[in-house]
């Protein structure tokens, strides 16, 4: 017998497929990644307010504990 093997026909699902990942690869070539510079300025930044604002959450967390300790004692 002769069997040829004939090319699969492309699907609606696979041309979906294909043109979602060549939108994707557009995209990515649109990119423009920041300088080791610009991302060590930016990840400075974000740490230190992190930190800033850890803080004064941490502060404020103390004061208001006290006071409610002092409430307390009042109250009983």
């Amino acid at each position: 017998m002769n069997e040829e093997k004939k090319p699969k026909k492309e699907t609606r699902s696979n041309n979906a497929l294909r043109g979602t990942f060549q939108t994707y690869k557009a995209e990515f070539r649109k990119i423009v990644w920041p300088s080791r510079e610009t991302l060590f300025k930016h990840t400075v930044t974000v740490v230190v307010v992190s930190l800033l604002f850890g803080a004064y959450i941490a502060v404020n967390d103390f004061a208001f504990g006290a006071v409610f300790r002092q409430f307390v004692q009042l109250v009983s």
